[in-house]
């Protein structure tokens, strides 16, 4: 509507003056002239309106699949004039899927005073995004005419963490060579080789306080310890390229993140120790609270853009994981390495847990649907694949499917 007033008015003054000049009429060359005027000093106040900023985005370093994230961003005027209202429009990358965009406050950017505006998204999808400049719209004061103009800005950069997901699976009573007390978690804290350092929680010991700690921070903090299991449980993603099927907030890889995430911090309160093979190096002198966030970091950045096929990562982690662990591979697409590799890492007393999902369920969209179709490919879940990974020692497991966003919240 802004600019077909705008419009409007310059082909009213520029008629007027036509017909002026045609008619011999002074006073309607008059009013063509000041309404070219008005049109002129119109356009300069707009232009001048996004001239001489400057910018400052504060954004946080990290936020959960699902989460508002709120953005602000200030504004410096280097020049001395009194600017109108202007909005802010921030760059997002492409690739970033969020929803629920709000727009940001108009403000009006006075010279040597910071001015602050701020907007706020949901984050969707998982991964760790990077981000420079914005645009800028200004306006005159009659609201006639708009001008924009980009401006480049301190890069910001954003961890988008994956949100647990609850799934039934837990470590087999024999991990950790027969030792099962990782089920009921009762030995956190009963051995004598320290852990870390936690905050303290009701019926907590008040001889295992961490004084010099705890009078730094000004928050009681305890000493842990290691526990009495030796379970150790690690996860292989599928991460051979062409097998995230699907898109958004509902591939398949992001609901493998999800339920990881979920059974990674059951393991670390049940005292267990936590590897992603070829992902982190599986820091083991850490609190379970720092390998926590250790692990929400790793997988935020988890792709499918690999060559290697799953059962040949199996191969080469032959004699690296703890006698007795439970390895836990996660997989979309049947990989027809997987079985034979499965036979070879028995011999190693690695137990290898398949969870499996339904490829094809993910193929939602119509391109995804059409290029699931065109190859060969056939969903994890499938029941004769399944037979193969039972008959090569695996213990498969079909996982249920879900989104992996709260789809109420990020509307």
């Amino acid at each position: 509507m802004r600019n077909v007033a705008g419009f409007a008015l310059t082909t009213s003054s520029a008629f007027l003056a036509v017909v002026a000049i045609m008619l011999n009429a002074p006073s309607l060359f008059y009013m063509g002239t000041a309404l070219i005027a008005t049109i002129g000093a119109c356009h300069l106040q707009a232009w001048l309106s996004v001239k001489g900023l400057r910018f400052e985005r504060i954004a946080p370093a990290s936020a959960r699949i699902g989460d508002l994230v709120t953005v602000e961003i200030v504004v410096w005027s280097y020049r001395k004039i009194r600017r109108p209202l202007i909005t802010i429009l921030d760059k997002l990358p492409a690739r970033f899927a969020v929803s629920f965009v709000s727009p940001s406050l108009p403000i009006a950017p006075a010279y040597d005073l910071p001015i602050q505006t701020q907007y706020q998204f949901r984050a969707v999808r998982r991964g760790k995004y990077k981000w420079t400049g914005v645009v800028v719209q200004g306006t005159d004061a009659l609201g006639l005419v708009t001008k924009q103009r980009e401006y480049e800005t301190p890069p910001t950069e954003l961890t988008v963490l994956p949100r647990p997901i609850p799934v039934a699976v837990d470590l087999p009573a024999a991990a950790g060579w027969g030792i099962s007390e990782a089920e009921s978690g009762q030995t956190r804290g009963a051995g004598i080789e320290p852990r870390g350092v936690r905050g303290y929680v009701s019926g907590d010991s008040l001889r295992h306080v961490h004084w010099r700690s705890s009078a730094k921070t000004g928050q009681l903090l305890v000493k842990e310890f290691e526990a009495g299991t030796h379970a150790a449980a690690a996860f292989l993603f599928q991460r051979t390229r062409g097998t995230d099927i699907g898109s958004g907030a509902s591939s398949s890889l992001d609901l493998m993140c999800g339920h990881a995430v979920f059974m990674a911090e059951n393991f670390l309160r049940q005292g267990a120790r936590v590897e992603f093979p070829g992902l982190d190096s599986g820091a083991s002198h850490i609190s379970p609270h720092e390998r926590v966030n250790e692990i929400y970091e790793v997988l935020a950045g988890v792709q499918a853009d690999r060559e290697q096929t799953v059962g040949s990562e199996i191969a080469a982690m032959r004699g690296v994981l703890p006698a007795g662990s439970v390895l836990f591979v996660m997989l979309t697409v049947a990989d027809e390495t997987l079985p034979g590799a499965v036979v070879q890492m028995a011999g190693t007393g690695t137990q290898v847990i398949t969870l499996l999902y339904d490829g094809a369920a993910f193929a939602t969209a119509k391109k995804d649907v059409a290029a699931w179709k065109g190859s060969n490919k056939r969903p994890a879940s499938d029941p004769m694949y399944i037979e193969q990974l039972r008959s090569a020692g695996a213990y498969p497991v079909v996982m249920p499917m879900e989104v992996s966003v709260d789809t109420a919240n990020a509307a």
